[in-house]
């Protein structure tokens, strides 16, 4: 309700007018305009709350860097790979850590500073932790196979000459983890699961450990088991030629063997080696097992022996079953055992990998891929079950916002029906978005499910298509399950005298038109993308190569590999196809846009949630600062051109996304990227190119078509209505959640006003009336936190806002009063439905709230006139 004492929504409403006296007086309705629009504030500070208290569980600040600095350096070494990169010889350097530790000297302590940070800790190495010994040619890799090393080893233990025919060959993601370096084991697991936690990307996974690596590779999954949330759980673990976790103190100690003194001698084991061999020695005889009666995995084991082995017998290897859920182990016999000649070196089994560890770790990486299971959706119910007659209140659009909308309305006791035109719901994301699609901003920023408890992953950083999907299936699957509609057509939407509506379908596929009476309608129709944009161009028919459009997976079966590819347009569907053709091997890509677009490093996003905010949601200037520099050399090292509209004090241009890529910068650095504006004038008469209309010239043989969308227009032409209010609200439980237009001057501009300014009318609002009504919010007990101006805590993402806004209409149809009160005491609506600007919302509920503020005084200070 925006006040202080705790209850119920709505508890305390109308108690609070009562304090003012037992009859109605004129100031009761501003008060219950005032608990109407800021409960929809304090939803949006509980959603902020919500979401800082998700990214605490999910990481810390260093550990979202760790993540985010080892896929820059998998995305790195990706584009010098290719045979056409420049600077091959030369890292692209992660220039985020740094710029982040200023940050933190500038304005306090971000998310995890408060808690204590393994720190790595490490002797004598003979490589880093985590070392990537293939890199597959496209990003993301259908698989990854991440190698533990034995003991004595490092990332030479593997010769990628045999590991790469793990399926499909020299297509796997293999990294080795190196545990060497260390003399406690203890620490070094807990040191070990740190950089084991970058790993972050949702992959289909399988770790193997071989000797000792195998310890290492339980210990350290079963610390990320005991609560570490990450995307990157292994889906099967491989051990070779080790004890099981209970037995291996007592059974693996090689060093006490007859003859280890002879072979630490030998004239081949320098004393390099000696000491490397004392430390791993050190570390193995330090290991004592502690988890007796909860030691099982939540992942398939595989157990690897070899018969007559001199360090290790059968049963002790097969005593890994009781670490495996039931039914999902396997004990496999290799060749003949090997001598030790080549123990010390690190090198015995693993330098030539057997073909059956390798049709092991595949058949592990088909059988249990994580996307079988991921991709059995949750149940809705039937989809096609008859239409009621009757109902509280009608959702239209079965996307994400409309899901969650149908959602919120149920769990506050609603009857409801979600219809949606298509024949599956998801919206855009189903029908624009394409099997490459992500999200254009963090986890975090877009989340609508709270995974967590054993074995939970959270989704990975700007999550992929199907991910998203997965989670409007769940949603829908909560409290509306049944209440769903698909290729159901809204045809008319009518008021009756009565207050209630009546809305007219249209079945898509057979006809049958259906009328249905409701208490309310909430239309989630995505007023963004409407029909595309259709272009084309004088010679197309003369293109030798391809030519397509960036949505619904046009490009599905087309390969990228060393094509030179124009991406036109400059929105958040060209970044996407840019970072896609990038990742899957394009030789050179082109973004050709009319004007600049803004695209950022990931870094820059996601700070909005690791940040520290004030009581007002705003972040430190000093800080902003620093950050926009860090952004600014990210473009000039990687010799992109800086967007035009920077100079103007705008971060983007009117009606873009500020585009989210690493890759983009790094393909820039290394040759591979170019930003350039112009237009198309036609098609090159050699078929492998285009002119521009400025008289330049781009090879091309792949044309991809971001060429955007015309906004949507149904909501008027079904409800006659072109104005709304800045709380969603078109009229009484009427709502339209509308995304609106990313215009520039919601980040203010320093040179120039931005052409979506209003002049805002505050009428004979005096500063006396203002101040008497804030000083009468206080003394009814109104959180005054609510009544400030705030900042935006959901950095560029569509999560948070889906979620609260939901909620608020679904309280407003439950609280009437409140809802009539400020409909009523709003004045007119005065944004535009179709060019809804977001910058216009935030001036808009400025000035209902000081009219209402303003209101209320006025009734004070008559009041207070009135007793003396």
């Amino acid at each position: 309700t925006g006040r202080t004492p705790a209850g119920r929504p709505g508890e305390g409403v109308i108690p609070c007018a009562q304090a003012m006296g037992e009859s109605l007086k004129p100031n009761d309705e501003v008060i219950q305009a005032i608990s109407g629009i800021l409960k929809g504030k304090e939803l949006l500070f509980a959603q902020s709350d919500t979401m800082r208290k998700w990214t605490e569980s999910r990481f810390t600040t260093d550990r979202w860097l760790d993540e985010n600095e080892r896929e820059w350096y998998a995305l790195d070494r990706l584009c010098r790979s290719r045979p056409w990169a420049t600077n091959k010889d030369t890292q692209f350097k992660y220039p985020f850590r740094d710029a982040t530790n200023q940050m933190r000297e500038a304005e306090g302590g971000w998310i995890g500073d408060d808690q204590s940070t393994v720190k790595i800790e490490r002797g004598d190495a003979p490589c880093d932790v985590i070392v990537q010994v293939q890199v597959p040619p496209e990003f993301p890799p259908e698989h990854r196979v991440l190698l533990f090393t034995p003991e004595f080893g490092s990332h030479a233990s593997f010769d990628m000459e045999s590991w790469s025919f793990i399926e499909p060959e020299e297509k796997v993601d293999i990294w080795v983890v190196c545990w060497q370096g260390w003399t406690d084991f203890d620490s070094m697991a807990e040191q070990v699961t740190r950089r084991v936690l970058s790993f972050a990307d949702g992959v289909n996974t399988v770790w193997f450990g071989q000797s000792m690596g195998a310890i290492v590779a339980y210990e350290v999954l079963k610390r990320i088991q005991a609560g570490i949330q990450t995307p990157n759980l292994p889906v099967g673990l491989v051990v070779a030629d080790c004890p099981a976790p209970h037995d291996f103190a007592a059974m693996y100690r090689p060093y006490k063997r007859s003859g280890w003194s002879e072979m630490l001698a030998g004239p081949d084991v320098t004393d390099e080696r000696r000491n490397r061999v004392a430390a791993d020695i050190a570390t193995m005889s330090s290991y004592s097992f502690k988890r007796q009666g909860a030691e099982g995995v939540l992942c398939p084991i595989a157990a690897l022996w070899h018969e007559d082995d001199q360090l290790v017998a059968q049963a002790p290897i097969q005593a890994w079953e009781r670490y495996a859920p039931a039914g999902k182990f396997d004990l496999v016999e290799l060749g003949e055992a090997e001598g030790l000649d080549e123990y010390l070196q690190g090198t015995r089994y693993t330098l030539n990998a057997d073909p059956q560890v390798l049709s092991t770790l595949s058949e592990m990486c088909e059988k249990y891929s994580r996307w079988i299971e991921d991709d059995a959706l949750p149940d809705i119910g039937d989809t096609d079950a008859p239409l009621p007659d009757e109902i509280d209140c009608v959702v239209i659009g079965a996307g994400i916002a409309g899901v969650n909308q149908a959602n919120a309305l149920a769990r506050e006791g609603k009857s409801v029906i979600c219809l949606d035109r298509y024949h599956e719901i998801g919206g855009v994301w189903n029908f624009y978005g394409n099997d490459y699609s992500r999200v254009n901003t963090s986890e975090i920023g877009y989340r609508i499910v709270e995974r967590m408890g054993l074995g939970e992953r959270p989704n990975e950083d700007h999550t992929p298509r199907r991910d998203i999907m997965r989670d409007i299936y769940v949603v829908a699957s909560q409290y509306c399950k049944g209440c769903i509609r698909c290729n159901i057509d809204v045809t008319s939407v009518e008021k009756l005298p009565d207050g209630r509506y009546k809305v007219g379908t249209r079945h898509v596929k057979n006809g049958t038109e259906k009328t249905i009476l409701t208490e309310g309608i909430s239309f989630h129709v995505n007023r963004r993308i409407g029909k595309r944009r259709e272009v084309d161009w004088d010679g197309s028919h003369l293109f030798r190569g391809d030519i397509f459009y960036g949505y619904g997976n046009e490009m599905r079966t087309v390969s990228f590999w060393g094509k030179s590819v124009l991406v036109v347009g400059a929105g958040a569907f060209a970044f996407e196809n840019v970072r896609t053709a990038l990742e899957h091997g394009a030789k050179h890509v082109t973004l050709l846009g009319r004007r600049d677009g803004t695209t950022c490093p990931k870094w820059i996003d996601m700070i909005a949630f690791l940040r520290p905010l004030d009581k007002n949601l705003m972040t430190h200037r000093s800080g902003n600062m620093i950050s926009f520099e860090c952004w600014q050399n990210c473009y000039k090292d990687a010799n992109l051109r800086l967007p035009k509209c920077w100079e103007d004090g705008l971060l983007k241009p009117n009606n873009h996304t500020i585009s989210v890529s690493d890759v983009a910068f790094i393909a820039g650095f290394h040759g591979l990227f170019k930003l350039q504006v112009g237009e198309i004038s036609h098609i090159r008469e050699d078929g492998m190119g285009v002119d521009l209309k400025d008289g330049s010239t781009i090879d091309c043989n792949m044309i991809i078509k971001c060429t955007g969308f015309h906004l949507n227009d149904e909501v008027p032409r079904l409800t006659g209505m072109h104005k709304m209010q800045p709380y969603g609200l078109l009229e009484f439980n009427m709502n339209y959640g509308a995304e609106p237009l990313l215009d520039g001057g919601q980040f203010g501009a320093s040179t120039s006003k931005d052409k979506t300014e209003v002049e805002l009318d505050f009428g004979d609002i005096t500063e006396e009336q203002y101040n008497r009504g804030l000083q009468a919010l206080q003394e009814l007990g109104f959180d005054m936190n609510l009544v400030q101006p705030h900042g935006n805590p959901f950095g560029s993402g569509q999560g948070g806002p889906v979620v609260y806004l939901s909620k608020h209409f679904a309280w407003l149809m439950n609280h009437p009063k409140e809802q009539q009160a400020l409909l009523r005491l709003s004045g007119k609506p005065p944004q535009d439905v179709v060019n809804l600007w977001s910058s216009q919302i935030g001036e808009y509920q400025h000035l209902i709230m000081m009219r209402l503020i303003s209101a209320l005084g006025k009734a004070a200070l008559a009041e207070d006139r009135s007793k003396a």
